[in-house]
């Protein structure tokens, strides 16, 4: 696994970050990050009201936070600059200790913040200088966050203009993330059941918090190996519960905004297979024909666009349609 340093906040540099709660369950806070481009902060212009990119990390659902560096890609932040957006990066529950429902209660309560409170916190906390535009809204995630996004996008087709995901957790009925085998992967050997049993066992007890909404240093990365390896995501998902595959809502009805959909995958990803997002694309493309859907597979692993660029050629591509519509 690469090597991650959790306090290197570099890439931020220039960007103005605010951090408020954006809903509290059971007496824990959730926060979300404002991430303000300081070229937008430093403007003598009035601006014009700023487009939304609502990026949301990964992690496995299990770990991870809204600024943990390595897994914020850069390109989040060459797009906001070069079109003067702001980026909302929430936290939100996390598994084993919250089920998947807590996680998508956690990201409609966020969708509902940010149409009915950002404006006016961004507004105040920037003395009136920075007015955001809660029409153009386009979501980012990686990997969970990748699903996360193209849920909250099948989710709200008309409000979001369009959505992106990098290496997305799609197929979670299949074989790799429901049955338990070796499985190396991201350079992690196939790591024991018992370091999520004897966690499970740890929240039975009480023996550690009840709600985490935030890993900042990724303490908690052996747990989410252990769980894709030995089939953690059986529970976490239900193979009864439709509502919570994205293939199932497609061939059930929903459809993502009219935008456009942008994925892209690791050709080698030993940590979500590329095969998930193939089937992604064969479904919108067997029910929605009309659909703008871009699937770029390039050479690398899990994280292989932690470099990328949004002039590289493939990034370019698949991004020209959804910006446009975006900034429309």
């Amino acid at each position: 696994m690469a090597q991650f340093n959790p306090n290197d906040f570099s890439r931020f540099s220039n960007f103005d970050i605010l951090t408020t709660t954006y809903k509290t369950a059971s007496s824990h806070q959730i926060s979300t990050d404002i991430l303000i481009p300081k070229s937008l902060t430093n403007r003598t212009t009035s601006p014009e009201s700023s487009p939304i990119l609502l990026r949301i990390h990964g992690g496995g659902f299990v770990s991870g936070s809204s600024l943990f560096p390595d897994f914020f890609a850069p390109w989040h932040l060459e797009l906001a600059s070069r079109h003067l957006a702001i980026i909302v990066s929430p936290n939100y529950r996390l598994t084993p200790e919250s089920s998947i429902n807590n996680i998508m209660r956690d990201i409609e309560d966020l969708w509902i913040w940010v149409l009915a409170e950002l404006p006016t916190f961004v507004r105040e906390q920037t003395n009136g200088t920075i007015r955001v535009d809660t029409s153009r809204i386009m979501t980012s995630g990686d990997s969970a966050g990748g699903y996360l996004s193209l849920m909250l996008g099948l989710n709200h087709p008309d409000d979001i203009r369009a959505v992106t995901a990098a290496y997305p957790f799609v197929d979670g009925k299949s074989g790799h993330f429901t049955e338990a085998y070796e499985k190396p992967m991201f350079g992690f050997p196939h790591l024991p059941v018992y370091l999520l049993d004897e966690h499970l066992a740890k929240i039975g007890k009480g023996e550690v918090p009840s709600i985490i909404s935030a890993d900042p240093t990724l303490e908690r990365a052996r747990l989410m190996f252990s769980m894709v390896q030995n089939a953690g995501y059986k529970n976490l998902f239900p193979a009864e519960r439709r509502d919570l595959f994205i293939l199932d809502r497609l061939d059930d009805g929903a459809r993502f905004p009219s935008g456009g959909v942008f994925v892209w995958h690791g050709k080698g990803d030993t940590v979500v297979p590329v095969e998930g997002s193939v089937k992604l694309m064969n479904k919108v493309s067997e029910v929605d024909a009309d659909a703008k859907f871009y699937l770029a597979i390039e050479e690398g692993e899990h994280g292989f666009d932690a470099t990328a660029k949004i002039d590289d050629k493939w990034m370019a591509g698949g991004l020209k349609d959804l910006v446009t519509a975006w900034l429309a």
